[in-house]
């Protein structure tokens, strides 16, 4: 019995914890100069009454709300170093952002005005009805948007937009506040004394295990020398015989066979087979513009983005693969598949090493040359006696 109830204990104090997330405020405030304190937590009754303060003069308090989100999200950069929120950063001096509260959207609920309040949705397909009612000052937009295979960065650069522009248009017919939070957070750590791991995603956007291939591609542009087209996300099979694997990848209306063989312990990836089937049947072989091979059970990393053309003098195709990496294994595969080292097409004696050695060795010559030149002094093994007979040292001694 009282196993049971810790363990009724521990999932309720995981369940609250888990239910903390930020808050950012910003536009018509009136405690801006408050302080946050990302060592403590601010309980929904604290947060309820920081909100009251702040809707005294009545403003129209739009909130935004995500599925998940957490501090972590807020210095998020992509590879550019480029922020997801740069329309919240610029509203720094005039927010108040409260790191870690309790039941935020629970609190936000209990104080709005069920008569006065709009809740609508944003999806794919836009807002799911029209947005501000006459009589409505609480306005909840749920951004429940998400794209197939799109990063986090990119979902929440898109709502930092969407943020933008809703509270711009609203400015100009009433005074804004507005609020940004979520339902949970995006990064949850259980309050207990035992280490839990975090399970990554199967998958990451970009990097695809085929059979018999490993291969990370960001994205497969196809230009016909007027339009360039990101093919998208594929699926693929894979053919294998003693030295050659060709795996097709199939796109909606276009299909990439992957021509590789090995040889002298080596493996190449020549050539690519284009088929389309729509708005005309081609098919057409394309050539690397700069050579792609690698040691066998080694990866290729050497170009960020390589091209494969079309030698045809009417119409020409160029495929490229964005921030590029490969691997053939030229055997069926069951289990999970993991890049090799990667070969870089650095040679082994680069430019600097080569210029070290060099130094090293006009050090080295003059060093045996001084040695030499020390060894052959001759020093004197006769002395003159003041008493004796005057030693006479001739000519050719």
């Amino acid at each position: 019995m009282a196993f049971s109830r810790f363990i009724i204990l521990l999932i309720l104090s995981v369940t609250c914890y888990a239910s903390n997330v930020p808050v950012f405020m910003w536009g018509d405030l009136e405690r801006t100069s408050q302080k946050s304190n990302p060592l403590s937590t601010i309980s929904r009754s604290e947060f309820s009454n920081i909100v009251e303060q702040e809707l005294v003069d009545e403003p129209f308090l739009v909130v935004f709300v995500e599925e998940t989100l957490s501090v972590e999200d807020f210095s998020r950069k992509n590879q550019d170093g480029e922020t997801s929120f740069p329309y919240l950063h610029d509203n720094l001096k005039d927010s108040l952002y409260l790191p870690n509260v309790q039941n935020a959207l629970n609190a936000l609920n209990k104080l709005a005005d069920p008569a006065k309040a709009e809740h609508v949705k944003l999806t794919e397909n836009g807002l799911s009805a029209e947005i501000v009612k006459d009589d409505s000052r609480v306005l909840f937009i749920n951004l429940k948007d998400a794209r197939e295979g799109e990063s986090r960065w990119d979902l929440l650069r898109r709502h930092n937009d969407f943020m933008e522009e809703m509270v711009s248009n609203l400015n100009k017919h009433y005074k804004v506040m507005a609020c940004y939070t979520a339902h949970f957070p995006s990064w949850t750590i259980p309050e207990i004394h035992s280490r839990s791991r975090r399970q990554a995603s199967d998958v990451t956007p970009g990097d695809y295990s085929f059979d018999g291939l490993k291969l990370y591609v960001k994205n497969f542009m196809l230009n016909d020398g007027i339009t360039a087209t990101n093919l998208g996300i594929p699926t693929a099979t894979s053919d294998f015989n003693s030295t050659t694997m060709n795996t097709t990848l199939s796109f909606p209306t276009t299909k990439l066979t992957l021509n590789f063989h090995q040889a002298g312990g080596y493996w190449f990836f020549d050539t690519v087979t284009l088929q389309v089937t729509s708005p005309e049947v081609i098919t057409e072989t394309l050539y690397a513009t700069s050579e792609v091979f690698a040691l066998m059970d080694f990866s290729y990393r050497c170009l960020e983005n390589v091209s494969y053309t079309s030698i045809n003098e009417t119409k020409q195709y160029t495929l490229t693969f964005q921030n590029f990496k490969v691997q053939p294994f030229f055997q069926n595969t069951t289990g999970p598949l993991v890049f090799g080292d990667s070969f870089n097409c650095v040679g082994f004696f680069t430019a600097p090493i080569w210029a070290g050695l060099f130094v090293v060795f006009i050090l080295l010559a003059i060093t045996f040359y001084g040695i030499m030149m020390m060894m052959d002094i001759r020093t004197m093994d006769r002395f003159d006696d003041p008493k004796g007979k005057t030693i006479t040292i001739n000519a050719s001694e």
